[in-house]
């Protein structure tokens, strides 16, 4: 997987903007559009636009920025479930837990990824969860895995990284050994903060308050017989030899009445990891004879963490249903589709293809227009999608042959680091309700895209469409079986278990066609 760097677009960004003006002494503008002119008041071409589904299937899931867990039922592709296959990892290589430990709890954390939105009453923050999909209970179990995750692939000489894939759950599955470390029939996550005591170093107790976050007990026999009572073994010298015996956890979802809920976890969260609560003996230090010695022990407790390890894997059983299918199987892509199907994990994404043909773009080149917006807007197809909260916030397009952004993105100002929800919305805009009479849609704008295309000569790519969780993550994944050529998919689609469905190019209703949009002005040869 390769997550690119924001910052080398940034600074490419930046060159361009100031070469285009030191070059431009003719007209003077930002961002394409001329100050003090309203873009509907300028001409306007509708260049043809084709697009198409495409079917994904398995992708690459390990070591995503974050993983899915729980059921998400959508109300156009049906059920999703994502589970969570991942190492543990030592904090700290051969520890020493002392004399007779015994293990009192052990605590498994996964922070939820949240914000706060008030204070109550008593001053204490109140949350709201992000990235969870659904308010339903689902059945959570985590069992120990006997699966191995390698690091590196060992059928290419142990040169390339490992890749593990989302359709591998039944293997995944076929190794859980022992009984469940932890179940819970009617699991949900909870936006309360999470409140419990804890002994500090000088032994005294503190009220510990906490962000929300999956906080349960796991069962203490497994640890205290694989963990403490390992004590100087050599399975517990090194990480090596750890991720060799313990091998892992699975995390497994199931579905309550066909319902769920889904929650992005960040299993990476230096709050994350499993924390062992034990007691030792040590010497009693107030205890001490003339001759400086004391022969009485007394209990001291303790904590040892164990980390969740380098390789994380997420698995989904979801299937297209059949009728979509058939419908994106059918479609001919030389001519596009009436329909655009788009959904994260293993669903589907869309192909789109500007202009009819290069003799269209050679004579929207001879033209010499000042591109003051070029954009794409894409209708939510309500016979459908019903209108409500199950449709994603944002979409995201990039170049297909490269898997990168496209310029505009690079361009973009509102880039928000912190709040992924906003960010790079010049470009590529959030769904819009009712703004006109055609109803649910997107607008991406792509005017530094296309006035290359036709000002500069630059390559007229094939782009692709998907869903986003986060449009900040801007690395791939890899797609299991490549399709036409396409063999990497967009993380930010990965993590992301929505999907809606899009008016395409030969929609019934021409007015919710997808046409590419271009506002220009007229300039002298």
């Amino acid at each position: 997987m390769i997550f690119l760097k924001r910052l080398s677009y940034i600074a490419v960004a930046v060159f361009m903007v100031l070469a285009f003006i030191s070059c431009d002494d003719d007209f003077n503008t930002i961002g394409g559009e001329l100050i003090g002119v309203q873009l509907d008041s300028l001409p306007q071409y509708d260049a043809k636009v084709v697009a198409y589904s495409k079917n994904i299937g398995g992708v690459q899931t390990n070591n995503l920025p974050s993983n899915l867990l729980g059921v998400y039922t959508d109300p156009v592709y049906g059920e999703q479930i994502a589970n969570v296959l991942t190492q543990l990892s030592l904090s700290t290589m051969d520890p020493f837990f002392g004399t007779e430990p015994s293990l009192d709890s052990v605590v498994l954390t996964l922070p939820y990824f949240n914000t706060q939105i008030d204070l109550n009453d008593l001053g204490y923050p109140v949350y709201k969860l992000d990235s969870v999909y659904g308010n339903m209970p689902f059945k959570l179990k985590i069992s120990r895995s006997n699966y191995f995750l390698n690091d590196f692939d060992p059928e290419a000489n142990f040169e390339t990284r490992q890749k593990y894939y989302s359709d591998q759950g039944p293997l995944f599955k076929s190794k859980v050994v022992g009984g469940p470390l932890y179940v819970n029939e009617a699991f949900r996550p909870s936006a309360g903060e999470v409140v419990y005591l804890e002994e500090n170093a000088k032994g005294e107790i503190d009220t510990i308050r906490a962000k929300p976050r999956l906080r349960v007990n796991l069962s203490t026999p497994f640890f205290q017989e694989n963990i403490i009572d390992k004590q100087g073994s050599i399975e517990l010298s090194n990480n090596n030899n750890f991720r060799n015996f313990i091998r892992g956890l699975y995390f497994e979802a199931e579905a309550v009445n066909g319902k769920g809920t889904m929650a992005l976890l960040n299993f990476k969260d230096p709050e994350a990891g499993i924390t062992l609560y034990y007691t030792n003996l040590v010497a009693d230090i107030s205890d001490v004879d003339s001759d400086g010695d004391t022969t009485e022990m007394v209990e001291k407790q303790n904590s040892y963490k164990l980390t969740f390890g380098t390789n994380t894997v997420n698995t989904f059983s979801q299937a297209l249903p059949t009728e979509i299918l058939t419908e994106i199987e059918s479609v001919n892509p030389e001519i596009g589709a009436e329909n655009l199907f788009i959904k994260g994990g293993e669903g589907s994404m869309v192909i789109i293809e500007l202009f009819e043909d290069e003799a269209e773009i050679e004579e929207l080149r001879a033209k010499n227009w000042l591109i003051n917006e070029a954009n794409l807007t894409f209708y939510v197809n309500q016979d459908k999608v019903q209108g409500g909260e199950a449709e994603p916030e944002r979409i995201y397009l990039y170049n297909l042959d490269t898997n990168e952004p496209l310029i505009d993105y690079s361009f973009d100002q509102t880039f928000n680091q912190v709040a992924p929800l906003i960010s790079v919305s010049s470009h590529s805009g959030r769904l819009v309700r009712n703004e006109d009479k055609n109803g649910i849609s997107y607008k991406l704008k792509i005017t530094e895209h296309v006035n290359r295309i036709l000002n500069k000569d630059s390559t007229n790519v094939r782009l692709g469409l998907v869903v986003t969780q986060n449009i900040n993550l801007i690395g791939n994944s890899a797609i299991r079986t490549p399709l036409d050529e396409i063999n990497r998919i967009p993380v930010t689609s990965v993590i992301s278990p929505e999907g809606t469905v899009l008016y395409g190019n030969l929609a019934t209703d021409v007015s919710k066609r997808l046409k590419l949009n271009i506002f220009y002005t007229e300039t002298s040869n």
